[in-house]
C-alpha cells in the first residue's frame, strides 16, 4: 500500500513539474528569432548621425546615443513591452544655432512568427535656438503604431527591421507661438550577432527619422539619419 501511494505521489509530482520543465526548455532553446525575445533586456546604442534641420537652418553630423529597456512575457514570449529614449543635442556650428530633441516611446508588441506589430504612447520635446534666441519650444504626447520583423541570416546572426509612426495628439507650445509638431516617422534596420548564446548581442544598424514643425507661416522639415553600434543584454527566466 505504501509503495502504491509513493508511486502515485511521484507520478503527480512529475505531472506538475512537466510545465515548468517545458517552460525552461522553451526559454533556453528555440530558433534564432525566438532568442531575440528575451524575458528582460537592456539595449544601448552609440552612433554618428547627420541632422538636417530647416528650423535651425543648417546641417550637422554629430554623435548620438539611445537606450531601451523591455521584456517579453509568457512561456512562448509572444507579448512584449519596451521603453526607448533618445536625446539629441546638436550644435550647428555654421550659423550658431542649436536643436535639442527628446523622444520617449513606450510600445506594446506582439510576436507573430517573424512579424512584430506594436502600439503605444510617445512623449516628444523639441527646442530650437538661433543665435541664442529660442525659436521653437514644444512638448507633446501622442500614439505610436509600428511594424517590425526578424529574419535569421545564419545561426547566431539575425536581421531586424522596424518602422514606427507617431501622431502627436496633445501639444503644448512653450513659447505661445502656435507651433505644432507633425507626424514623426522612424525606420531602423540592424543585424544582431550573438556574442554569447543567451546573454549578450552585438548590434550594427542604420536609423532614419523625420518629422515636421508647423508654424503659422511655414512648415519646417526635420530629418536625421546615421549608423550605430551597440549591445543588448538579455536574460531568460
Amino acid at each position: 500500500m505504501l509503495r502504491q501511494i509513493t508511486l502515485g505521489l511521484t507520478f503527480l509530482l512529475a505531472l506538475a513539474a512537466e510545465p515548468a520543465l517545458a517552460q525552461t526548455r522553451s526559454q533556453v532553446t528555440g530558433d534564432a528569432n525566438t532568442k531575440q525575445a528575451q524575458t528582460l533586456f537592456m539595449r544601448a546604442e552609440f552612433g554618428s548621425t547627420t541632422y538636417d534641420s530647416q528650423a535651425a537652418g543648417s546641417k550637422e553630423t554629430a554623435s548620438s546615443k539611445s537606450y531601451e529597456v523591455g521584456g517579453w512575457f509568457g512561456e512562448s514570449r509572444i507579448v512584449g513591452l519596451s521603453v526607448r529614449n533618445q536625446i539629441d543635442l546638436v550644435p550647428f556650428t555654421l550659423n550658431n544655432s542649436e536643436s535639442k530633441s527628446d523622444f520617449t516611446d513606450v510600445r506594446l508588441k506582439a510576436r507573430l512568427w517573424g512579424i512584430i506589430p506594436s502600439v503605444g504612447v510617445s512623449l516628444s520635446e523639441i527646442d530650437v535656438k538661433q543665435a541664442e534666441v529660442k525659436t521653437v519650444g514644444l512638448f507633446g504626447t501622442g500614439m505610436n503604431l509600428g511594424l517590425g520583423g526578424t529574419f535569421m541570416l545564419y545561426p547566431g546572426i539575425v536581421l531586424n527591421g522596424d518602422y514606427m509612426q507617431v501622431k502627436s495628439s496633445h501639444m503644448f507650445d512653450k513659447l505661445g507661438q502656435g507651433t505644432k509638431l507633425g507626424d514623426r516617422t522612424e525606420a531602423d534596420v540592424h543585424i544582431a550577432f550573438d556574442i554569447t548564446e543567451k546573454l549578450i548581442d552585438f548590434l550594427v544598424g542604420y536609423r532614419v527619422r523625420q518629422y515636421e514643425l508647423v508654424t503659422t507661416d511655414t512648415t519646417f522639415a526635420e530629418k536625421s539619419q546615421g549608423i550605430y553600434a551597440g549591445f543588448r543584454l538579455g536574460v531568460y527566466f
